[in-house]
């Protein structure tokens, strides 16, 4: 059996430890912190992303309303597309020296079936938006809010209102 040098097993142990650990939360547009689990906490000169759950009552909206250029597979019987282009935002307060804006708008369709031999199947829609908060660099330390409405094409409009925590 071959031995393998102690900094060579080293760093393979913290490579592989490193790939269980948990990504943070919020630090990319794929992995966006739920606006609803909380307030979320950022450094000077940090983005994060948000996302806030909507349903297509909110907007008026019917399924067929939304046309994803294409959709992918995210899951068992569930697909997922990008509906960004057809929605627009207006940031309406915004603390001086920080960004907010829309990331991307995504909906989840999903096939479920019933139970029993005669229910019949269904197909569930999920929407959510990403929002994109970027603190300044020189940022005075305590909450922040931030206000903006979120508009479908040919659709409603609803509010949007996030928080976030500015450490020092």
């Amino acid at each position: 059996m071959r031995k393998i040098a102690w900094p060579f097993a080293a760093a393979l142990t913290a490579l592989l430890l490193s790939s269980c650990a948990p990504s943070v939360l919020g630090g990319s547009a794929n992995n966006p912190f739920p606006a609803a689990g909380g307030v979320p906490h950022v450094s000077g000169g940090q983005t994060i992303y948000l996302r806030v759950d909507h349903s297509l009552a909110d907007f008026g909206l019917e399924p067929s309303a939304l046309e994803p250029a294409l959709w992918v597979p995210s899951g068992y019987s569930s697909e997922l597309g990008d509906v960004t282009g057809q929605f627009g935002f207006t940031a309406d307060r915004v603390p001086d020296g920080w960004g907010f804006r829309l990331q991307a708008v995504r909906v989840e369709r999903s096939s479920q079936s019933g139970s029993g031999s005669s229910a019949a199947g269904r197909t569930v829609y999920a929407l959510w938006a990403v929002y994109e908060v970027t603190a300044p660099t020189d940022g005075i330390p305590g909450p922040y809010r931030f206000r903006g409405a979120l508009r479908a094409r040919g659709g409603g409009e609803v509010p949007v209102r996030l928080s976030v925590e500015l450490d020092g």
